[in-house]
C-alpha cells in the first residue's frame, strides 16, 4: 500500500477513476429513459419468446436502472407481472466482455433479488442466481388456475425459495422452492373429475439439473388430509413444452375421506404398498401423462 501511495501515478489513476465516476453519473443521469425503455423491450423481444410492456423507467447514478409495471406475455397471454424491477449493471465485467447485473424485483406481494451474467460476445444469458424472500402470493399469478382446471380453480400458498443456474451446453445447477399455507379446490385431473379439498397443505420442491433434465430429488404435498411425494426426472423448467419426457415415481397417503375418494380414483392406476399407501410411475410427456402401476418393496 506504502508502494502505491508513493508511485509516481498515485495522483494520475486517482484523477482517471475520479473523471470516470463522474462521466458514469452524469452519463446514466442524463440519458433518455424513454429511449431505455424502448430498447430493453427491443432486446427481449430480440433475445426471448417473451414479449414485454413497460409502464416507465428511471435512472439513477450510479447505473441502477429501475422499470415499473413489467408485464411479460407468452404467445400474447400475459406470463408474469413485475411491480418494480431494479439492475445495476457492473461496468467492470464489460472489460471481459461480459455483463454483470445484481437485481431485485417486486413482484406478487413478494421480492426477489439476485445476479444475471451476461455474455455479450456469444449473446447470451450464461449463469442467474436468486431468492425469493416474502413469499409471492401465487394466488396472484392469473395462469395458474388455468393450467389446474379453469376460471373456478382456487389455487393459493406463499412461495419461497432460491436457485442458482448455469446456462452451459449441459446445464447445471439448484432449485428449490417452498410454498406454505398452501389450498388447492376445484382442480380437474382425469377428464375432469374435480379432486377433494385437501385442507391446508406445505409443498416443498427439490431439484437439481444435470445432463439436460431436472432430476427432481423431492416434490412433496403434505397436511393433515394428505400426503404425497413424486421423485424422478422432468424436462428443464424453462422448456417444458409438449414434447418434454417426464418419469416420476408416486407415493401417496391419505386420510380416510380423502382416502376413499382419491382410492377410487386412481385404484385402477396405483398400487397398493405394504404400508398401505398407493405407488406408481408418472411416464410420458407433459401433455400425454400416463399412469402406471408399481409396487414398492417396502421395508
Amino acid at each position: 500500500m506504502k508502494r502505491i501511495l508513493k508511485s509516481k501515478h498515485f495522483i494520475p489513476i486517482c484523477y482517471s477513476l475520479f473523471f470516470i465516476s463522474v462521466f458514469v453519473v452524469f452519463f446514466y443521469s442524463s440519458f433518455p429513459e424513454e429511449a431505455v425503455k424502448h430498447r430493453i423491450i427491443y432486446e427481449i423481444g430480440k433475445r426471448t419468446p417473451l414479449t414485454v410492456e413497460i409502464k416507465n423507467v428511471s435512472i439513477s447514478p450510479i447505473t441502477r436502472i429501475t422499470a415499473y409495471g413489467v408485464n411479460l406475455y407468452k404467445d400474447k397471454e400475459l406470463f408474469l407481472v413485475v411491480d418494480e424491477w431494479s439492475g445495476s449493471p457492473s461496468l467492470l465485467y464489460l472489460i471481459i466482455n461480459k455483463l454483470k447485473v445484481p437485481f431485485e424485483a417486486n413482484l406478487y406481494g413478494g421480492e426477489a433479488e439476485g445476479t444475471l451474467f451476461f455474455d455479450l460476445k456469444n449473446n447470451k444469458i450464461t449463469k442467474a442466481e436468486g431468492k425469493i424472500e416474502n413469499g409471492i402470493d401465487i394466488g396472484k399469478i392469473s395462469a395458474i388456475p388455468e393450467v389446474l382446471g379453469g376460471e373456478n380453480s382456487l389455487v393459493q400458498g406463499v412461495l419461497n425459495g432460491d436457485f442458482s443456474l448455469e446456462f452451459s451446453s449441459q446445464p447445471k445447477g439448484d432449485i428449490n422452492l417452498t410454498i406454505n399455507d398452501l389450498m388447492v379446490k376445484g382442480v380437474k385431473i382425469a377428464g375432469g373429475f374435480p379432486l377433494p379439498d385437501f385442507g391446508k397443505m406445505q409443498s416443498s420442491f427439490k431439484s437439481h439439473i444435470e445432463k439436460g433434465v431436472t432430476k427432481v430429488d423431492e416434490l412433496k404435498f403434505k397436511g393433515s388430509k394428505i400426503d404425497l411425494t413424486l421423485s424422478g426426472t422432468m424436462p428443464l423448467l424453462w422448456q417444458i413444452t409438449k414434447h418434454g419426457t417426464i418419469d416420476l415415481s408416486v407415493s401417496l397417503k391419505a386420510d380416510r375421506d380423502v382416502g376413499r375418494t382419491i382410492t377410487g380414483l386412481l385404484s385402477a392406476f396405483l398400487a397398493t404398498q405394504r404400508d398401505g399407501s398407493l405407488g406408481g410411475k408418472i411416464i410420458g410427456t407433459i401433455s400425454r401423462p400416463e399412469i402406471v402401476k408399481q409396487v414398492v418393496n417396502n421395508r
